[in-house]
């Protein structure tokens, strides 16, 4: 009689939960649950990487000292691209009460939860409910996004404006006729976009957005095209001319991969085959979909009739994409922003394999999509905390280097923070200068500088008494080294 009450139980639950994911709310509540499972656990165990803390460090800067247009990190002033991800971060430190951790990677996290609701409802218009929620999880859960998902760098947010002006253009588009607001809203979403990393990952947009009016000869919208360029346009000049300085025009041209040293033929078609073929796998499971949709559209299939917004989603994934990937020093997360137009087109396509002798391959990319989903969660439930050393380095050793220092009231200095891990220094509380040589630092004083440095420093100063601290010598990469003028000199 147990065994059967359970059952029936188990039974009943599963009815019931059939029926709830058949409600139209029901995939953007899961979304949230499954966005809020992958970014949560265990959150403060994992430190600043990649360029988390160069990021995180201009937000403190804006947050502390106001310094919108150029902020200043470590004592140099930054204005290598527009600031708007520091300026996104300083504003959640409005809510958390200082920049940290939670406040540096909150604007990337509600992105990547706005853009994968985004791809749902867009998803929705065209396909079923079940592959609208395909969709939201195909873009969650790419390897592509699992890399940038709780990470402070505005790659998730450009890709959220991107693909936000795309659908507000495509409305447009669906309504009849893309009004001059609508033009100025895209315009306005880009040129925030353009403040964030550049104009260039507008060209998604640009080139996409024009192939289409082109193919279609919407001759009468390419004034209102024109106009939405201006403003990403315009904001750029705007800012660089309220910024400049000279020489930076070198920087920023290094920046944009236009005056770096070409490499050799070979080492050029090995570097961005490596990085298309990564691309391709990054973008997993959406990939294994979109042959079908390619197929299905050219040959103008019926299924595919009803979604007349597959042929512009495979212009702004495809077209800038394509000049990407020959372009040298490509890097797959320059692709970001295609991840959710091509998360709508493999829900679209999931619908299509329903109906068509390919079904087997819908389940292969079904399995795909749940070995995703387990191992971020896997990830960050287990992984995480077993490994909590080695998630948490670059606070443990920031902090090592800020008890190292301790309230001493000698001032700290760098040389250069590009030859330093920013990520570390983050966590370092007392104030940083860089920029200085190694002549002009005089004593007392704290360096902070990589520690395979510390005997190169001792040789060009001979004068000085050189320490390094005990604290952080074992597995650290920096050293804080203690300057005093020899005993013999004081």
């Amino acid at each position: 009689m147990a065994y059967a009450g359970l059952g029936q139980a188990a039974d009943k639950g599963a009815g019931l939960l059939e029926r709830f994911l058949r409600r139209p709310e029901a995939a953007p509540i899961v979304v949230v649950l499954l966005w809020a499972c992958a970014v949560f656990p265990n959150f403060p165990l994992r430190s600043f990487i990649y360029e988390e803390g160069t990021n995180a460090g201009i937000g403190r800067d804006v947050w502390a000292h106001g310094h919108f247009l150029v902020p200043i990190l470590y004592g140099i002033p930054w204005h290598e691209k527009p600031s708007l991800f520091p300026w996104l971060i300083a504003g959640a430190a409005a809510v958390t009460g200082q920049v940290n951790e939670w406040s540096a990677r909150l604007p990337a996290m509600i992105s990547v939860l706005l853009t994968a609701l985004l791809v749902q409802q867009l998803t929705r218009r065209y396909a079923s409910l079940q592959a609208s929620l395909f969709a939201a999880l195909c873009f969650l859960f790419a390897p592509l996004l699992l890399q940038k998902l709780t990470i402070a760098e505005p790659d998730t947010v450009i890709a959220l404006l991107s693909f936000a002006a795309f659908v507000v253009w495509w409305n447009g588009i669906a309504a009849g006729g893309v009004s001059i607001l609508r033009w100025i809203v895209c315009g306005l979403l880009l040129a925030a976009l353009a403040m964030a990393k550049g104009p260039q990952p507008a060209g998604f947009f640009a080139l996409g957005t024009a192939a289409y009016l082109i193919l279609e000869r919407r001759w009468r919208d390419l004034p209102g095209w024109i106009l939405c360029m201006v403003l990403p346009l315009a904001a750029t000049v705007a800012w660089g001319a309220a910024v400049y300085q000279k020489g930076d025009e070198i920087q920023w041209l290094n920046y944009a991969r236009l005056n770096w040293p070409y490499p050799t033929l070979f080492r050029y078609i090995a570097s961005n085959g490596r990085s298309t073929v990564s691309l391709l796998l990054e973008l997993l499971p959406a990939t294994l979909i979109l042959p079908f949709v390619v197929s299905a559209w050219r040959r103008n299939r019926t299924g595919l009739a009803s979604a007349p917004i597959v042929g512009p989603l495979l212009l702004y994934s495809g077209l800038c994409t394509a000049a990407l990937v020959v372009w040298p020093g490509f890097a797959t997360r320059y692709a970001m922003p295609i991840a959710p137009s091509m998360a709508v087109l493999a829900g679209i396509g999931w619908d299509l394999l329903a109906k068509s002798d390919h079904f087997l391959w819908r389940r292969i990319a079904g399995t795909v999509l749940g070995a995703l989903i387990v191992y971020q969660l896997v990830l960050v439930t287990v992984m995480v905390p077993v490994f909590s050393g080695r998630f948490g380095a670059s606070r443990i050793e920031g902090l090592a280097l800020d008890r190292a220092i301790g309230a001493d009231a000698a001032p700290a200095y760098c040389f250069d923070y590009n030859r330093i891990d920013t990520n570390t220094m983050f966590y370092v509380r007392k104030p940083l200068h860089c920029g200085f040589d190694e002549k002009s630092v005089t004593p007392p004083a704290w360096l902070l500088i990589p520690r395979a440095d510390v005997a190169t420093f001792a040789r060009l100063r001979p004068d000085l008494d050189v320490r390094t601290d005990v604290e952080t010598s074992w597995g650290a990469q920096l050293a804080a080294v203690r300057i005093d003028k020899k005993s013999n000199e004081k």
